[in-house]
């Protein structure tokens, strides 16, 4: 955390009696839930949109918005993947 969330950590543990470090952990559950999750998912080569739909799953924050992986981006990946695997031969 940085100088003002440490502050702003220390005002709400004064306000609700709960340990900064409890703080912390309240902030950080959401961005670990979504590290997790993603982990989990497995994008097979040369997905249709149909199936790439199946896999997908969107996360919605309430201050940064729906975090989501689109079909397009999942084809330039591939492209890049692709081309990265032709340089090495």
């Amino acid at each position: 955390m940085n100088k003002a969330d440490k502050l702003k950590a220390l005002e709400l543990s004064q306000k609700y009696g709960i340990d900064v470090s409890d703080i912390a952990d309240i902030v950080k559950e959401p961005y670990e839930f979504i590290r997790e999750k993603t982990k989990e998912l497995v994008f097979e080569d040369d997905l249709s949109k149909e199936e790439f739909a199946k896999l997908k799953t969107n996360f919605n924050l309430p201050s940064i918005g729906k975090l989501y992986a689109s079909h397009y981006l999942y084809n330039k990946i591939q492209k890049n993947k692709n081309k990265k695997d032709l340089d090495k031969n």
